[in-house]
């Protein structure tokens, strides 16, 4: 749609990359079940590797269109974010490609109720507009950046005529970004394996005794 031909149209890496990496994972004699001491290393990993998506590979997709339509919207950065990041998770449950049963069309979870809370579907388009608030990737996000930083640093600050807020490097940017994803990975696992505290839960009652 964004007239940039797929990866795997240009080069076969991707996809001998894929077929690699399945091929080992099928010849594996076992594969160790899902637990926090494997998840939580992971999770670390996983916010790395999608910082590199979300930062290096999504934006210049859309800044470096030969659209400047396309380059200079700032929802069509966000959009494309969203879809490319979790368009996997979203075919593969909307076609049930993970049950053990004869392939089906479901809702998937992102459409049932509250399923726009999953970390992993907010998370693209808003790591990949805090990258382009950071890198002025778009005209409009650098004025963002003014007026958050005219906002912030009060009426004396913009009194004394302080020059323009000056994007951050990308490499920086991408770092902060992968710290945050690295957080909320990290949060979501602790929470689906019981680590945080539940504050919902009631104390157990202490039964008194009886005194005559």
């Amino acid at each position: 749609m964004l007239g940039i031909p797929p990866s795997f149209m240009v080069s076969g890496i991707v996809p001998a990359l894929y077929a690699a990496v399945q091929a080992i994972v099928d010849n594996l004699p076992s594969v160790p079940a899902p637990s926090a001491e494997t998840e939580l290393p992971l999770s670390i990993l996983d916010g790395i590797t999608r910082a590199y998506l979300l930062c290096n590979l999504i934006p210049p997709a859309v800044t470096t269109n030969t659209s400047s339509l396309i380059a200079s919207s700032p929802w069509t950065l966000l959009i494309t974010s969203l879809i490319t990041a979790n368009a996997g998770f979203f075919f593969v449950n909307l076609f049930s490609f993970l049950n053990p049963t004869s392939l089906s069309v479901q809702t998937p979870p992102e459409l049932q109720p509250y399923g726009w809370t999953a970390t992993d579907l907010w998370c693209a388009p808003a790591v990949t507009a805090i990258y382009a608030l950071l890198t002025h990737a778009q005209p409009f996000w650098a004025e963002l950046h003014t007026i958050i930083y005219e906002s912030l640093s009060g009426p004396q600050a913009q009194a004394q005529g302080k020059p323009a807020v000056e994007p951050l490097d990308p490499e920086l940017a991408r770092a902060i970004c992968a710290v945050l994803l690295s957080g909320l990975f990290l949060g979501k696992t602790a929470k689906n394996f019981g680590l945080l505290p539940n504050p919902t839960a009631k104390a157990p009652k202490i039964a008194k005794k009886k005194t005559q």
